[in-house]
């Protein structure tokens, strides 16, 4: 009897070890390695420079996952959970969803007047890579950025909202999301226009395979417009859609998806000796994401706000009248990139911008900012997906089609107005304003 009951012991205390084991490995599993390396421009490495990493999930706030100080080599390392990261979106991969989202990287250096937000791409899946790396180069700014005066904000902050895990806290410093918000509607991705005198035919499709992705827009409140972040956001199309609507004399077409966009607005604090939170400077970003590809129709979607932009000459034809073979001229996809970057802007809704209008005026953002708040999607990946608009026009005519440019990021809209303009009297060019 006692050498079975020491047997049984023996085999208890084994299937503990093992399980036990089995727990500690599954842990370990899920454990990932985060190394940011902060570099200048030759390549030296910078050290003291605050590193705060993001998350963000469908529906949620982004939360901080990481936070550190870079060492002499330039690197802040630090180790979350995968699963964490993954939190929300592994059920949409279960759907047949293939996504890839971005996790945010704020970057902040006092001494060396650093302020920069880069994103570091992961694809969503249940396999943890175990370690994650990015590089990221800055430009030190000796001429310093002008912050809030502390003792102007030494009252009245949000310290409630202020809560981190001690152990990812850096002392005296406190990056906060005050504000979020998203909205998930019709959004508009190209228009075009015709005159009384052009007709013309929209080709818009997106190929199975391929790969459209969002950027980041980023604005602060120290700076009087948005700026373009590396890619926070991108799906892989599933299925082929697409849509192919003619336009009229006179008329206008719309193409548009539904999909998410969703705006955050994070302040940056610092605790002064006498323990108050002092506001340095507010950080907005904007996005969007959950884009539905089966959802692409020729229609408009919710009323654009188109923001600041310029309508230029993009590209010029003579018409040749209107026998399907005698197009004046063809815009696609390919002339609306510029320096060879391969992003367009979307205008977000009227709603939506309204809403973020709101918060930034509340909190006291230059008021230039807003205009300059746009979507901008990434088609660096598409080989075969297309945009193209074949267009007519009287014989003789001057066909021009302009497009929407918008200076302040260097990048078009997919819209274009149509025009077309009879000849002038003999000896003289096209009768094309200027």
């Amino acid at each position: 009897m006692r050498r079975k009951a020491t047997i049984g012991l023996i085999l208890a205390a084994f299937l503990t070890l093992t399980v036990a084991t089995a727990y500690k490995n599954l842990a370990l599993s899920q454990t990932c390695r985060i190394s940011i390396v902060v570099m200048d421009e030759e390549g030296r490495a910078v050290k003291g420079a605050l590193v705060t990493v993001w998350a963000w999930h469908p529906g949620e706030k982004s939360e901080i996952v990481a936070m550190g100080e870079t060492d002499e080599r330039g690197v802040m390392g630090a180790e979350v959970n995968w699963r964490d990261l993954m939190r929300g979106w592994l059920g949409r991969a279960e759907r047949g969803l293939r996504e890839r989202i971005g996790l945010i990287i704020s970057i902040y250096h006092p001494s060396l007047g650093i302020v920069i937000t880069k994103t570091m791409l992961i694809s969503v899946s249940e396999k943890n890579p175990g370690a994650l790396m990015k590089i990221v180069t800055v430009t030190p700014n000796m001429t310093g950025i002008v912050f809030r005066n502390s003792s102007e904000f030494t009252t009245g902050l949000r310290t409630a909202t202020v809560r981190h895990r001690e152990d990812m806290r850096l002392k005296m410093y406190y990056p906060v999301v005050e504000e979020w918000g998203e909205h998930r509607g019709r959004t508009n991705l190209a228009y075009v226009r015709t005159d009384q005198n052009t007709i013309a035919v929209l080709d818009y499709g997106l190929l199975a395979g391929e790969e459209t992705a969002v950027r980041l827009v980023i604005g602060y409140d120290f700076s009087n417009y948005t700026t373009i972040g590396g890619v926070i956001y991108s799906i892989t199309h599933s299925s082929s859609a697409s849509v192919h609507p003619s336009i009229g004399y006179s008329s206008e077409v719309w193409v548009s998806m539904i999909l998410t966009t969703r705006f955050e607005v994070v302040a940056y604090y610092w605790q002064d000796e006498d323990g108050n939170l002092v506001l340095m400077y507010r950080e907005f970003r904007l996005w969007a994401y959950a884009l539905d590809v089966n959802s692409l129709k020729g229609v408009k979607g919710e009323e654009p706000a188109w923001g600041s932009f310029s309508e230029r000459s993009l590209k010029e034809g003579t018409g040749k009248g209107f026998y399907p073979t005698e197009r004046a001229l063809v815009v696609d996809r390919l002339d609306f990139y510029t320096s060879n970057a391969k992003l367009i802007e979307i205008p977000i809704s009227a709603v939506f911008y309204a809403m973020i209008g709101d918060v930034l005026d509340a909190l006291g953002f230059p008021a230039s900012l807003l205009p300059t708040v746009k979507i901008v999607i990434d088609q660096s990946k598409w080989a075969a997906s297309y945009f193209v608009c074949s267009i007519w026009g009287p014989n003789g005519y001057a066909v021009v089609a302009y497009g929407y440019y918008v200076s302040v990021h260097g990048l078009w809209f997919m819209a274009l107005r149509i025009r077309a303009y009879p000849p002038s009297p003999p000896g003289g060019g096209p009768n094309i304003p200027t």
